[in-house]
């Protein structure tokens, strides 16, 4: 029987929040979301919280921060200096039952030990939802598919900055690289 996990993507403020695109095409999200927290929880699903935080100085240069200077050529006016504070209504719980997982990237495997402790623990099927849809939760889901895992999409309880983009990574992806699944089927 495979071992699932939920993997909950970049619910920070930065993304999320009455002045951003994603509150304004997606009022629904946190009701959703939070809703999909609540059923994992209720049935024990491991449940991990994958954060962006971006060291932007020049001291912590890597392998994972060169796209910086790219992004930002791109992305004047978007965010790259994150605190990998959470949105208080999605925050883990204080029990310690749930992990949180730094990523320096869009991609919540590299640069990361996400892989290695979901190895360790057997799990071989993930649930994503979160933020952006195009973006962060494309790209680990992308990561998933390619190590291996069963990977779920669950596309109600995610935002982007348009419903466009939301809709056309649905179109691109779904059913080719991951199931999108319905809140109540979890």
């Amino acid at each position: 029987m495979p071992s699932t996990a939920l993997l909950v993507i970049d619910v920070q403020p930065e993304w999320y929040g009455p002045t951003t695109d994603t509150y304004k095409h997606f009022p629904n999200f946190a009701e959703r979301l939070t809703s999909l927290l609540a059923r994992c929880r209720a049935k024990g699903t491991h449940i991990i919280h994958i954060r962006a935080k971006y060291d932007t100085s020049p001291e912590v240069e890597s392998d994972y921060t060169r796209w910086h200077q790219q992004f930002r050529r791109f992305n004047p006016e978007k965010p790259l200096d994150l605190s990998g504070d959470p949105t208080p209504w999605a925050r883990e719980l204080d029990d310690g039952s749930e992990s949180v997982f730094n990523k320096p990237t869009f991609n919540a495997f590299l640069g990361t030990e996400l892989h290695g402790y979901l190895q360790e623990r057997g799990i071989n099927k993930l649930i994503l939802a979160g933020l952006i849809t195009s973006v962060c939760v494309q790209m680990t889901a992308n990561e998933a598919f390619m190590r291996g895992y069963e990977v779920n999409v669950v596309s109600e309880a995610c935002a982007d900055r348009s419903r466009d983009r939301h809709e056309a990574a649905k179109l691109l992806y779904s059913g080719y690289v991951w199931n999108d699944i319905p809140l109540e089927s979890v």
